[in-house]
């Protein structure tokens, strides 16, 4: 077997293996707090980054007042000017016509949500299969861990079709998939190997998040 089918097989394989305990582990994650408590902290940490700002430039107390009056007329002049444009758009178009264009949007979006999945999912399968290739992976352990890919793949399908009768008893379910999967896995691969395969991921994460924009531009704004 070359080493580029090597690269094709198996990449698939250490993608789904190393993915779906850390998938299961977001999954289980209560989105309640998410949803209410976000928002409110991510307000707290740009007001901090403000703060911190304006400290690190010298600018006084009554200074920052001015600003902040500054952002509150800003604030306001453009929440009326999008109410305005609102109303000028409901006098334009017809109630087909906005239907077509919401819907329109929400397929855009859908597809470039898929299109930067689909870079995602490419960028890391060429990292990891870059990995492997320092592996030196026989035949059986190549077979293992696509065998490992079918098996893990089953057992979130059906974890995700599967009714719970709460919360709790979902998070229960997905800990002890979560914890089976990562025992599979330790039967193919050495703990270094699960390490750096960790690492890997961990690290392209991180970079992914970078690359969709700096959020600490603006602050003072």
């Amino acid at each position: 077997m070359t080493r580029s089918l090597t690269r094709t097989l198996l990449a698939p394989a250490l993608l789904a293996a190393a993915i779906a305990p850390l998938a299961l582990s977001a999954s289980a994650a209560p989105q309640e707090g998410w949803q209410h408590g976000g928002s409110e902290e991510h307000r707290q940490q740009h007001e901090q980054r403000r703060q911190a700002l304006f400290e690190r430039a010298g600018i006084d107390a009554e200074t920052r007042e001015a600003l902040e009056e500054a952002r509150r007329e800003h604030r306001e002049a453009v929440r009326d000017l999008r109410e305005s444009h609102r109303q000028r758009m409901d006098e334009i178009l017809g109630d087909e016509q906005r239907e077509a264009l919401a819907t329109a949007r929400r397929e855009l979006r859908e597809e470039h949500r898929e299109e930067r999945r689909a870079e995602h999912r490419e960028a890391m399968q060429q990292r990891l299969a870059e990995l492997v290739d320092t592996w030196e992976l026989s035949d059986a352990e190549r077979e293992a861990l696509r065998e490992a890919r079918e098996a893990i793949y089953a057992d979130m399908q059906a974890l995700r079709s599967r009714e719970f009768d709460s919360a709790q008893a979902r998070h229960e379910a997905m800990r002890e998939l979560r914890e089976g999967h990562q025992k599979a896995l330790g039967e193919i691969l050495s703990d270094e190997q699960i390490e750096e395969m960790r690492s890997v991921l961990s690290r392209h994460g991180r970079q992914n998040k970078s690359g969709d924009g700096d959020k600490d531009k603006g602050a003072a704004d």
